[in-house]
């Protein structure tokens, strides 16, 4: 039941698109990727293992060397403004 009022939404808003004239190579696009099952990868190349690795890995460890020094320094009382 679900599914058929799924596919039939999808229908509708996709026949809503072509009221935008919409070029062919990009509707062929969407309706490939609405068709695919699972995750959708729309590079291919090895900057993904860049986008999705690296810089995440990066992020992670810059947050860890900041909340070591900001522990290193509550706990030995370094950086402290005047008057607090």
């Amino acid at each position: 039941q679900h599914g058929r009022e799924r596919t039939a939404r999808a229908a509708a808003c996709f026949a809503s698109l072509h009221r935008y004239n919409m070029p062919a190579h990009i509707r062929a696009a969407q309706q490939a990727i609405q068709a695919a099952k699972g995750h959708v990868h729309l590079k291919g190349s090895s900057m993904d293992k860049i986008t999705s690795v690296v810089i995440p890995m990066g992020f992670t460890v810059a947050a860890l060397g900041l909340l070591t020094k900001g522990l290193d320094d509550l706990s030995w009382g370094k950086n402290r403004k005047e008057g607090f």
